[in-house]
């Protein structure tokens, strides 16, 4: 009877230790997969705040101006005239019967907005 017990006890204490290196080992690939992403992002984020740098550079308004100055035969730039820039007051209205249409579009609009309301996802709660 005492050798059968401590057979079942040393079988228990294998398998315990089995899964514990499991976890462990596992735990661990899991760490490493972590700090490879994390170096990932961190160079991601690098690369991001070294574009935003060129990004400031290469639209220098003088660097622009040398370039305009450059190519101007090319381009056909010319400087922006103060009739150039209007008000909404220039803008021309739309006829009366473009009105109805846009009207009467927004109503099947307005009721595939409140069908798509209707269904439930779950994620989110009623009356909050």
């Amino acid at each position: 009877m005492l050798r059968t017990f401590d057979i079942i006890l040393i079988t228990v204490m294998l398998a315990a230790a089995t899964v514990t290196y499991k976890i462990k080992y596992d735990a661990e690939k899991r760490m490493a997969e972590i700090r490879t992403l994390q170096r990932k992002i961190d160079f991601e984020k690098d690369t991001i705040t070294l574009l935003k740098a060129d990004w400031s550079l290469l639209t220098q308004p003088n660097r622009l101006q040398k370039l305009v100055e450059v190519y101007q035969s090319e381009l056909d730039l010319a400087p922006i005239d103060a009739k150039q820039i209007g008000s909404l007051n220039d803008i021309p209205e739309r006829p009366a019967d473009e009105i109805e249409n846009i009207i009467s579009g927004s109503d099947e609009l307005l009721a595939a907005i409140k069908k798509t309301d209707e269904i439930k996802t779950g994620s989110v709660r009623q009356g909050q």
